[in-house]
């Protein structure tokens, strides 16, 4: 699906639920669907008004939230009293890991891991509709920005 297919999707899907289709939702829009990288709503809000600065905080909150909820964007938490978020319209699942140091996310796919979760459900008497998994992951690359100044609880030692 390209971007023109997906914007014509969620001005769709606004209007047969009654949202008017204003200037600053199809920006918003627009901006969602012109990302691929993980952003918060300030974010969002900063993209959206470097293109138009009378772009309302109100209206971006109120969008990200249809967005979601219609499946368009999915939330990720990160643990740090937020979420960061990605268009999915039109792309594969995949799953997250993030990590706890320096909030890298990182993206994959497993097709084991896939069959697993769907077995898992039809083993429990379920159907599997829709699912999300985020791996808390520690980077260990030494390089890491974010390694410097953010440390670890302490291992307890063996005498302990």
């Amino acid at each position: 699906m390209n971007a023109a297919e997906e914007l014509e999707t969620v001005e769709r899907y606004m209007r047969q639920r009654g949202y008017r289709w204003t200037s600053q939702r199809k920006l918003i829009a627009e901006v969602v669907f012109g990302t691929h990288e993980h952003f918060n709503a300030e974010e969002l809000l900063e993209m959206c008004r470097g293109v138009d600065n009378q772009v309302s905080r109100a209206t971006v909150y109120r969008t990200l939230a249809m967005l979601e909820s219609a499946g368009f964007v999915e939330g990720l938490d990160t643990g740090e009293g937020g979420k960061r978020f990605e268009h999915i319209l039109g792309h594969a699942h995949h799953d997250h890991m993030l990590c706890q140091v320096c909030g890298k996310i990182l993206e994959f796919q497993d097709a084991e891991l896939e069959k697993r979760k769907e077995a898992i459900a039809r083993a429990q008497g379920f159907r599997l509709l829709s699912h999300s998994l985020k791996l808390n992951v520690e980077c260990l690359d030494p390089g890491c920005e974010g390694r410097f100044g953010r440390t670890r609880p302490e291992e307890p030692s063996a005498h302990e």
